[in-house]
Order: structure tokens, then C-alpha cells, then sequence
């Protein structure tokens, strides 16, 4: 767990001791094809997921949807489930394995705790949460405006 944790970027600039620190917050996980990892519209699950190695895709059942099942494929070293952690409102999106999978369930509440109790490691992980959440607003918006781009052709 502690080499996914330290080759994750977010996580880059924590010590030894406190990746050690952190990976006693976590959990290993191991899901077949098909399996999920988040489920979407869960009130309960508040923990983060760490993808260690395989492929998940991102799938949407929302009415608001533009079909039925909306796809986005993410690889390994991908942090998913931050959205519930930061808001605390349910889950915006299933999360499912696409082949065999292993991954980190970072124990949400526990997380928080901690951070909140190292405020110098707080910082680093919401900096870096907060460029990767960017990250991702940047690359919707540049898809949003390709999709109405193409529409309107």
C-alpha cells in the first residue's frame, strides 16, 4: 500500500513516516472485471480510492445524462471518490473495474481526522487535490467546448 500511496502524486512530498501514517488508514483491495468500486448515488460511502494498477471506468446513470451510461476509462494512480469526501453529498458516479484491478480504500473520516491533526500535511494533500480537481475541470470544459464545437457544424 505504501508504494501506490508514495507513487501517487497527490501524496508526493509526505515523509516516510507519514505515508506509513497513512497507510494504516487504508485498506487493499483486489476487484474482478466488472466489479465496483464506487457506486453511484451512495449516501454512506464517504472514503477515497486510490487505483493501484488496472483500468475503471466512470459510469453515469444520471437522467440528466446525454444517454443512458456515460464512459470515461481512468488508469492507475488515479485518486476517485473526492467529491463525497469534500461535500459530503452522495455519489455522483459508479466506479467500476475494467479487467482486474487493485486499489487503496482510504478510510474517509479517519483521513479527514488526520489531516486535520497535521495541518502541514493537510496542506500539501488539499494543494495537490485542488490542482488535480482543476486538472480534471479544465479537461471537461476543453471536451464541452469540442462536443459543441462539433454540434454546431
Amino acid at each position: 500500500m505504501e508504494e501506490c500511496l508514495m507513487n501517487s502524486e497527490l501524496f508526493q512530498g509526505f515523509s516516510a513516516q507519514q505515508i506509513t501514517e497513512v497507510a494504516a488508514l487504508c485498506t487493499s483491495l483486489t476487484l474482478d472485471d466488472g466489479e465496483l468500486l464506487i457506486e453511484e448515488s451512495d449516501v454512506q460511502d464517504r472514503d477515497l480510492y486510490l487505483l493501484c494498477h488496472g483500468s475503471v471506468e466512470i459510469i453515469s446513470k444520471n437522467a440528466q445524462s446525454t444517454s443512458n451510461e456515460a464512459v470515461i476509462s481512468k488508469e492507475h494512480n488515479e485518486l476517485f471518490g473526492e467529491m463525497a469526501w469534500l461535500s459530503g453529498e452522495k455519489r455522483t458516479a459508479s466506479v467500476r473495474a475494467y479487467g482486474r484491478v487493485q486499489a487503496i480504500r482510504i478510510e474517509g473520516g479517519a483521513f479527514f481526522d488526520y489531516l486535520q491533526d497535521h495541518p502541514d500535511v493537510g496542506f500539501i494533500f488539499m494543494r495537490r487535490l485542488s490542482l488535480m480537481i482543476s486538472r480534471r475541470l479544465t479537461e471537461a470544459s476543453n471536451l464541452l467546448k469540442q462536443i459543441l464545437w462539433s454540434s454546431m457544424l
